[in-house]
């Protein structure tokens, strides 16, 4: 998916750094990003967390745990001539 980067050098961006549990158990960490807002990032770490909510077996209710929990990371962009 294309995104609009177009700012100004040593703009502050943001990534969402997603980290999944697989039903095995074992972890795997994703990057998504970057983005203009940490608003934008913060809302795709919920998005997973929300997406891969661990449901009761007999309601489906959300047992407020989930297989993806994460964080949002700040960096700054430095372009360079390719």
């Amino acid at each position: 998916m294309a995104r609009s980067i177009g700012m100004a050098a040593n703009a502050t961006v943001f990534r969402a750094v997603i980290v999944f549990t697989d039903r095995d158990g074992s972890e795997r960490t994703e990057y998504e990003g970057p983005y203009g807002s940490i608003g934008a990032a913060r809302a795709r770490v919920s998005f997973w967390n929300n997406h891969l909510a661990i449901r009761d077996e007999e309601t489906q209710e959300p047992t407020g745990k989930s297989r993806a929990n994460g964080y949002v990371e700040r960096g700054t962009v430095t372009w360079q001539r390719a």
